[in-house]
């Protein structure tokens, strides 16, 4: 047993944590499968878009303690770093994903399963959502990619301020810091929109999607001049396709006529 339920809507793959008992904590096990899931997804034309989320009332209570300790206490010397493996392939899956992702989280999302949220493309929470980025109550550094996403997401002021406190952070706060787009009543209401905004998404031109959401994931990641540079290679790209001639074909003007305004047009 994975600990990962999937079933599709439509053009949507949903992807649930399910391991209920645990409050849906993530094992090795149940990171790598949804790692696997997240690839077969992307190789998936039938596919366009994904949503994450937790089955019943909780997104992820984080890293599988069991899991964690079994670790700590085994003799293997490889085994911490393939339980790190294990996350750092889902989070650069979500992350590198030609599909969007949209996360539906209520309950707790702590440690881990907080970072794999942020990952996401857009977050949808319930109004219930507890987020905890709890690595320094149990002594050790946050992982899972902490220290990268969220200065990115909050700022690196408040990036310090989660990681270094490990306050809890409710649905109010998670909205007014940026953590999340919008707040829902509940985790149905939260799953349901999450699938609304999956399926939008899943409407436009794949390949658009996936080069806009790879010019705003490596953007930060280089100089200005370097990101213009690679936006450029990236719009070529995009141009050269029939999808794109088809979007500006309507705003063609014919030899002779009245051109229009930019707003007209627009």
């Amino acid at each position: 047993m994975t600990g990962l339920t999937t079933w599709d809507v439509g053009r949507v793959r949903v992807m649930a944590f399910d391991n209920q008992e645990k409050m849906n904590a993530v094992s090795t096990a149940t990171a790598a499968a949804l790692a696997r899931e997240l690839c077969e997804a992307a190789s998936d034309r039938s596919v366009g878009s994904v949503v994450l989320t937790g089955v019943g009332a909780n997104f992820s209570a984080g890293g599988d303690i069991q899991s964690i300790l079994d670790t700590i206490d085994s003799t293997d010397s490889f085994a911490e770093s393939d339980l790190m493996s294990a996350f750092h392939d889902a989070l650069t899956e979500i992350w590198d994903s030609r599909l969007p992702v949209v996360a539906a989280v209520s309950g707790v999302a702590y440690g881990a399963a907080f970072n794999v949220a942020m990952a996401c493309d857009l977050v949808v929470c319930a109004a219930d959502v507890r987020f905890c980025q709890v690595f320094v109550r149990r002594g050790v550094i946050p992982d899972a990619g902490a220290a990268y996403l969220l200065p990115r997401l909050v700022g690196a002021r408040r990036a310090k301020d989660l990681l270094l406190r490990a306050p809890v952070v409710d649905a109010e706060r998670a909205v007014e810091i940026g953590l999340v787009n919008e707040v829902a009543e509940d985790a149905s209401r939260a799953l349901a929109r999450a699938v609304e905004l999956a399926a939008e998404l899943a409407e436009f031109d794949d390949f658009v999607i996936a080069m806009t959401k790879k010019s705003i994931n490596t953007a930060s990641d280089q100089s200005l001049r370097g990101a213009l540079a690679h936006e450029s290679a990236l719009q070529s790209a995009t141009l050269l396709r029939s999808g794109a001639a088809a979007g500006f074909e309507q705003f063609r003007v014919p030899p002779g006529a009245r051109t229009h305004s930019h707003e007209e047009t627009t």
